[in-house]
């Protein structure tokens, strides 16, 4: 496949084996020439002329030139001399890099023949560099304790000179701790190493700077500098100190959570991690724990929590400061907390008595103590309560107070009091506390239950359901519980006759009036009865109230007619006479309605009449009167159906029937026989006539106008009112009362009435009547009047008490306040302190204390008459006392640590409480302390960093255990477990209290044991003793002792130079022995290039190498990297890393032209285009090529030597058949995959003039018209030619004519340049139609070629020339008259009319029109051959002499026109030349005066009705004329159908002519206008 890929179609490969094979017998090796760096440009190097044995002029006939390698031109060739001259400055350095030698390969090309000769240029090297350090400062850090003669490699200088020129010496400043030593690497290069002489001390001298000097060997030597930071790494071996041991804070107690309290700050000699300091609290008991907190970093102390002086009222703790190395140091902080007033008085309630008696005499309401936790003055305190109560406050024994009633109660007056007991104390600011005791006063039943109203009303609807709620009665009882319990009843009625049990009943709890059964208004419309209301107190009280209830009305009758009656008998029939007026009483339907009121207004409504319209009912009284006049034409008999209809919800109706006869009179039933008629007379015929005319006329002329008025209120109509009117809801503004009995209204109804419009008869619709607002008895409004009643009550209620309190707010507050002075006086009077009483610790509950009744004097059951009671300070009943046996017992199971906590002793104080008469007494109770706890230490672990080289003797201060039991029992020694390295020492406190110290016997050895684990014991003094334990852990801190260690010296990697960026190249690993931070490792590149450091980075922290750039095989095959790994202690280890890199073909080939030529000539023989030379950076396979180009072209590339291809022509080229070639050399290597490189070439080929112009038509033919302008461009030739450039460039020329006769120089004109023609002067279409000459097109070639073209010029007539009336003639002589017998028949031809045109074709088309007739529409004129004929047949009226104006106009653009005039004499015989005379006229008739009238009757009539009709015509067409059509007619443009013919000579059509007409409106005369003709579609000529 792939040596198929490779000879495919032909190609001309040429493999780079063949290019060897040839390179022996096409050129030669000149051999080395050498020139030094940096030399001025033109410096000579060498003649090649000489060297290459060739003639003076040889060099220049055969085009020798320089092909140098790359892009490049380093050097130059005069040819004349042949002189190798220095084209620009050669840099070794930037030429070969670090390469020695330093060789630049060139070829020497010659053609004709062709000879290609090799030779190179070596670039000797000048110390023209000086050394570079790739740092700038290179830092070193040497821990103190380094010893001497220990050295440190340095980075070396670089240097782009070589050999000598190179990095010879490194020099180090002068100083007294540092040498410099200089080394060969392998590769030759030089690098320096420090050597330390004197030992380090970090305290003296933290930093050393020194400056480092590279020397290069060149003369004069070339030096670079570094500068080289030397930071000596402290060890610790200073501990921290405070900057005072002891710390005295005061801070307040209501301090915030998170308040400074202090900062401690100690110092620390050493750096770093050694010098770094965390603060702690060393030792805190579990309460100071939760109290205060240490910022490990800035030694801040906060508060966690609030503290309490009640509490706590002092804290002191030890504070440690620790460095990185496990050294430590202690100072000890005092806090004294400061009282403030933060704490309330506190009120505790003893006893409590409620409710009272509200007629008792003074009792004991309550008995409390008073007591504040705050000290001095924020401990005093003030009691009061209300001024404006029935009570007061007495002070007793020891800040207990009595709350006693000043007088009996009256529950009635207040059944409830609040007391607000205030206690304030004396503090800033002072703080208050209010206990709040509800005293309540017990009910006696003197109060009877009482009605919110005297009397009641309700509401009920008639035909109601049973059982239904009609309403409710409430009274209420000023007592209270069972005494202000309501029961209700019902009482007997003082109406025996109402059956009141069978009517209603009432719910006993509540209140609720149920109605037991339906009610009938008509029956029974009110009835009342008594209520009564009692309560359940001893003895019962009642009250009693009337209640009346109301039954409303509901329309369940409908109405009655009284008259006429509708009892089945022959009905009643009304005479009404025909003569009666409109209005006419007929009738008057009457009816009546059972219910009351609303329901019993009754309205009437005709529903149906036999002749709707002629009578009407009046809706308010029932009223039918006639609505019109009688007329002969009415009915005699009719029936009229009235409904009578009431106003309830909803209406019920009812109908009647009245007969109504019309009659003459009511004296004569019969009508009376009409008068004998008299005897017309006799009419004149005519006079029938006219009238007849006139009734006819009149009749339509009426017609007409009601037809418009119809149809104006028709449209009206549609945008406005459209049948029947708005009516609006609601009452009517009459008022109506009921007349019982009757059902007639007393007053005027108010109705509004609307005329519908579109129903079948004009009838009234009746609305609602509008009543007036009546007020209405609302059965809820009794309700409404019990809740306002409520309402107002409570709210009189609510006003009272505001007022109550605001009086009391003004008066000033007279409180019964009690100072403690007073209060010590009244103790000294109501009781004492006597008794000090102790127990046991843990002792069981029901345990004896003391018999109280012997230790106070008292009898055996004076404590139960006196009410005995203990109460203690802290509200708790430690102790139980018998009163019966007068023992005072525990109450529970006592633990002191719990009441006292480390308080020694352990006192609890109580009060002795006895009434009749009240005594208190004060004692106290000592809790004793037994050893029921052991030592416990906060920490179960204790960890300690010791250095391995502390000395021995060193001391660390441990943790002191808790115990919550007090002296002997407390802790007295501490203990730990035996070993080697340390023992305990017991040392006191400032608050006597012990601590243990750990003692160091031996030296620590970390490398030998890393920890130890020991268990310090704490003990009690009890019997027997209890103990705690706690493990101390001691964890041994190593030093820097020991340097890091690589696994390899040397690492060994290969890379592919396609490894993307980011990839791990390799991975060193170094470890340390040490620990913590000296065992931590970071990795660095040590004197490394920079083309290193920007190819690799390495991770610091993994020794990971990672790719920062493409890797180039070609650039850098191999890379040698050294690499530091430097631990916390600053010591450090070095390796290398060899980095080969692995070629991949990762490079196309390249082609670099040396010499091109573009331009070839057609008919020359091979042509040497391109002399070019390929090659590919890759190696091995992949920088083998092969070189081709497309097979189809006439071209061959021939291989040379090293490289060098000719690509040259295959033969003579054509460039008619192919001017341009577009060459592709196409290279491509052999790697995988495989690459290649494409390369494009243009060539092109030259002309020779051997092609005529050739023109794009052999003739031509142009359209002018005539009378055109001078200089008219007339139209254009044109001629191209197949040559190129000033072969191709055509001239234009007119040649002779063939016509000696025609002067075409004077006609036309043509531009030499591009072929325009133009017309010189105006041509007569008349004079000279058309003409021809030919045109000539020359190229510029040498020798000239040209060609010749025909070019027709016709010339189109314009219309300009007046139509010429041949006959009649105009000579201005006598005009001929034509004759007219007045019995022609119409189309009877009068004349001809015969004109001519001197134009042609449409120009010449004539068309015919009669401007003005002496008597229009009598003749008309043919529009196509002018014939004048008759239009109509002539009459006696019609005048003799006529005259006729005749318009001939063309058919050009614009159209020209002649007039004619035709003289036309209308005789009865061409014989008689006069006309005869008329007859004479007989003699009128005389006329009838009747008849005259009536003529003149008739034609006013008919003006009237013909202007009434051009009116309403007139105002139609303007209305139209508005939104349409505006006068005229639309014309349509183009031509007309018919078809038109030219009769050459004469002028006239042979066909008639068709024209679109339109009779114009408004205008003064009513004549026709002619348009255009419309003329068949005719092919004008083209031009």
């Amino acid at each position: 496949m792939e040596i198929g890929w490779m000879w495919n179609q032909r190609q001309r490969q040429v493999l780079v084996f063949f290019v060897l094979l040839s390179l022996s017998g096409v050129g030669a090796d000149l051999g080395t020439y050498s020139v030094v760096e940096e030399t001025e440009r033109g410096f000579f190097v060498a003649n090649l002329r000489n060297d290459l044995g060739l003639g003076l002029t040889e060099m220049y006939t055969r085009r020798t030139r320089i092909i140098s390698q790359g892009h490049r031109e380093y050097l130059q060739l005069k040819v004349q001399t042949g002189d190798l001259l220095i084209n620009e400055k050669l840099d070794r350095e930037e030429l070969c890099g670090s390469i020695e030698p330093c060789v630049l390969h060139f070829q020497v090309l010659m053609e004709n023949p062709l000879d290609i000769f090799q030779a190179e240029l070596r670039v000797k090297d000048i110390n023209d560099h000086s050394p570079v350090f790739t740092e700038r400062e290179m830092i070193l850090k040497i821990p103190e304790n380094s010893p001497l003669g220990m050295t440190f490699p340095l980075s070396n200088a670089l240097d782009l000179d070589v050999g000598s020129n190179n990095v010879q010496d490194y020099k180090i400043s002068p100083n007294p701790y540092f040498q410099v030593l200089t080394h060969n690497r392998s590769d030759g290069t030089k690098y320096p190493e420090l050597v330390l002489d004197k030992d380090l001390d970090r305290e003296e001298e933290p930093k050393i700077r020194l400056t480092l000097t590279a020397l290069d060997g060149g003369s004069p030597p070339r030096y670079g500098t570094s500068q080289v930071c030397i930071e000596v790494v402290d060890i610790n071996d200073n501990a921290p100190e405070f900057g005072q041991p002891f710390y005295k804070v005061y801070i307040p107690e209501n301090s915030n959570a998170g308040s400074l309290v202090v900062t401690v700050s100690a110092s620390d000699l050493d750096i770093g991690v050694n010098g770094k300091i965390v603060y702690s609290l060393f030792q805190p008991s579990e309460d100071i724990s939760k109290t205060l907190e240490v910022n490990p970093m800035t030694g801040e102390i906060r508060l966690r929590k609030q503290v309490d002086f009640e509490t706590v009222r002092s804290y002191e703790v030890d504070i440690k400061a620790t460095d990185g190395g496990g050294l430590s140091g202690k100072c000890t902080l005092f806090l004294q907390v400061v009282d403030v007033n933060d704490n309330a008085p506190e009120v505790t309630m003893s006893a409590l008595t409620s409710p009272i008696p509200e007629n008792s005499p003074e009792i004991v309401v309550a008995v409390f103590s008073v007591s504040d936790s705050d000290s001095g003055d924020n401990g005093k305190t003030i009691s009061s309560i209300q001024d404006d109560l029935p009570f007061i406050l007495k002070p007793s024994v020891k800040n207990f107070y009595t709350l006693v009633t000043k007088r009996a109660l009256d529950r009635e007056e207040r059944a409830q009091y609040n007391i607000t007991i205030t206690v304030t104390d004396m503090g800033i600011p002072r703080l208050k506390t209010q206990h709040n005791v509800t005293v309540l006063v017990s009910d006696v039943n003197d109060n009877a239950p009482a009605f919110t109203k005297t009397s009641y009303t309700l509401y009920i609807r008639e035909n109601n359901s049973p059982a239904l709620h009609i309403g409710s009665v409430s009274a209420t009882d000023r007592d209270a519980g069972a005494n202000a319990q309501v029961t209700y009843s019902l009482l007997p009625p003082q109406d025996p006759h109402l059956p009141l049990d069978s009517l209603v009943s009432i719910n006993a709890d509540n209140g609720h009036l149920f109605a037991l059964r339906a009610l009938d208004f008509e029956a029974l419309q009110a009835f009342e009865f008594r209520v009564g209301a009692t309560d359940r107190g001893s003895p019962a009280l009642s009250s009693q109230a009337l209640v009346r209830v109301q039954v409303l009305d509901a329309n369940d009758n409908s109405p009655f007619v009284l008259y006429p009656l509708q009892n089945g008998s022959a009905p009643c029939t009304e005479l009404v006479p025909r003569a009666a007026e409109p209005g006419y009483l007929v009738s008057k339907v009457v009816a009546v309605d059972g219910d009351s009121g609303q329901n019993a207004w009754l309205s009437y409504q005709l529903l149906k009449a036999t002749e709707p319209g002629l009578f009407g009912v009046w809706a308010h009284n029932g009223e039918v009167r006639t609505a019109r006049l009688l007329s002969e034409r009415d009915a005699a008999k009719h029936r009229l159906l009235v409904l009578v209809k009431d106003n309830g919800e909803p209406p019920l109706s009812a109908s009647v029937t009245l007969h109504v006869l019309l009659v003459d009179g009511f004296s004569q039933p019969y009508l009376p026989l009409p008068e004998a008629a008299a005897e017309p007379a006799q009419a004149d015929p005519l006079t029938v006539y006219l009238v007849i005319a006139l009734a006819s006329v009149s009749s339509l002329f009426l017609f007409s106008v009601l037809a418009f008025i119809a149809v104006r209120l028709c449209r009206r109509s549609r945008a406005g009112w459209v049948g029947g009117c708005s009516v609006p809801e609601g009452h009517f503004p009459g008022q109506l009362v009921d007349v019982k009995g009757t059902g007639t209204l007393s007053q005027s109804y108010q109705y509004e009435v609307c005329l519908m419009g579109g129903t079948e008869t004009d009838e009234f619709k009746f609305l609602k009547p509008l009543i007036p607002n009546l007020p209405v008895h609302d059965p809820g409004r009794n309700v409404e009047e019990n809740e306002n009643f409520r309402n107002s009550f409570g709210f009189n209620i609510q006003m009272c008490s505001e007022e109550a309190m605001k009086e009391g707010g003004l008066r000033f507050p007279r409180q019964r306040q009690v100072l403690f002075l007073f209060l010590f006086w009244r103790v000294s009077l109501a009781g004492s302190g006597f008794g000090q009483y102790s127990v046991t610790e843990e002792t069981e509950r029901g345990s004896f204390v003391v018999n109280l009744a012997k230790d106070l004097g008292l009898g055996d059951q004076e404590l139960v008459a006196r009410g005995a009671r203990v109460v203690f300070d802290d509200n708790k009943q430690h102790l139980l006392l018998d009163s019966h046996t007068g023992d005072l017992l525990t109450n529970e199971i006592l633990d002191r640590e719990k009441l006292c906590g480390s308080t020694d002793p352990c006192l609890l104080y109580f009060q002795i409480l006895m009434d009749n008469p009240f005594q208190i007494y004060r004692a106290e109770l000592r809790i004793r302390d037994i050893n029921d706890h052991s030592p416990v230490f906060q920490n179960k672990e204790t960890v300690l960093k010791i250095l391995e080289n502390t000395a021995e003797g060193t001391t660390f201060r441990l943790e002191r255990a808790q115990d919550s039991d007090g002296g002997l029992n407390g802790i007295q020694n501490y203990t730990i477990n035996s070993n080697s390295f340390f023992h305990i020492k017991i040392s006191d406190s400032d608050e006597d209290m012990l601590y243990p110290e750990l003692v160091l016997d031996k030296a620590l050895d970390r490398e030998k044991q890393q920890e130890l684990s020991l268990t310090l014991t704490a003990l009690d003094g009890g019997s027997p003793p209890r103990s705690g334990t706690s493990t101390i852990r001691i964890v041994i801190l190593d030093v820097n002792d020991n340097a890091p260690q690589f696994s390899q010296a040397i690492y060994q990697t290969q890379a592919p130079e396609n490894s993307s960026v980011g990839s791990i190249i390799a991975k060193v690993s170094a470890r340390d022995v040490d620990s913590g931070v000296y065992a931590d490792i970071s990795y660095s590149f040590f004197d490394v290039s920079e083309d290193i450091r920007k190819t690799f980075q390495i991770n610091p922290f993994s020794g990971d190498i990672i790719l920062r750039m493409l890797l180039d095989y070609e650039l850098v095959k191999s890379y040698k990297i050294n690499i530091q790994a430097i631990d916390g202690g600053g010591l450090s280890a070095r390796c290398v890393v060899l980095v080969q890199v692995l070629d991949t073909n990762d490079n196309p080939p390249e082609l670099i032209m040396s010499s091109l030529s573009k331009h070839v000539p057609e008919n020359s023989p091979e042509v040497i285009l391109a002399v070019f030379r390929i090659k590919d950076r890759d190696s091995g396979e992949n920088g083998k090529m092969v070189c081709y180009i497309q097979d189809n072209l006439p071209f061959l590339l021939r291989p040379s030597e090293d490289n060098f291809y000719i690509l040259m022509t295959e033969g003579a080229l054509d460039r008619e058949s192919q001017a341009e070639y577009n060459i592709t050399i196409t290279v491509t290597d052999l790697g995988t995959p495989r690459l290649k490189t494409q390369h494009n070439i243009t060539v092109l080929v030259s002309d020779v003039n051997d092609n005529a112009p050739a023109f794009t038509q052999t003739s031509y033919t142009l359209f002018i018209q005539e009378n055109n302008s001078p200089a008219l461009h007339i139209g254009s030739v044109s001629a191209t030619d197949r040559d190129a450039g000033a072969n191709a460039q055509v001239t234009y020329s007119l040649l002779p004519p063939q016509d000696p006769h025609l002067p075409l120089a004077s006609l036309v004109s043509i531009n030499a340049d591009n072929g325009h023609l133009f017309a010189l002067r105006a041509l007569d279409f008349e004079a000279l139609q058309a003409f021809e000459f030919r045109v000539g097109a020359t190229d510029r070639g040498s020798p000239a070629l040209s060609s010749q073209a025909l070019v027709r010029v016709q010339v189109l007539d314009a219309n300009d020339n007046s139509p010429f009336v041949l006959y009649p003639l105009q000579n201005g002589s006598a005009p001929c008259t034509e004759l007219v017998p007045r019995a022609a028949e119409p189309g009877y031809l009068v004349s001809k009319v015969v004109a001519v045109d001197g134009d042609s074709g449409q120009n010449a088309w004539l068309s015919f029109q009669l401007l003005k007739a002496t008597e229009p529409g009598l003749f008309g004129v043919w529009a196509h051959n002018g014939e004048v004929r008759t239009a109509r047949l002539l009459s006696e009226r019609d005048a003799a002499k006529h005259r006729l104006l005749v318009l001939v106009k063309d058919n050009g653009e614009p159209p020209l026109s002649a007039s004619v005039t035709l003289h036309v004499l209308l005789v009865d015989g061409f014989s008689q030349p006069y006309l005869p005379l008329p007859e004479a006229a007989a003699e009128p008739a005389q006329a009838d005066p009747l008849t005259v009238y009536l003529v003149i009757a008739l034609a006013s009539v008919s003006s009237l009705f013909l202007f009434s009709v051009l009116a309403f015509i007139a105002v139609r067409l303007c209305r139209r004329s508005r939104a349409g059509w505006v006068g005229g007619c639309s014309v349509p443009e183009g031509h007309f159908p018919g078809h038109l013919v030219d009769v050459t000579g004469t002028g006239t059509l042979s066909q008639s002519y068709q024209y679109e007409v339109c009779l114009t409106g408004g205008s003064g005369t009513s004549e026709f206008k002619f348009l255009k003709p419309i003329l068949p579609n005719m092919g004008p000529w083209e031009e």
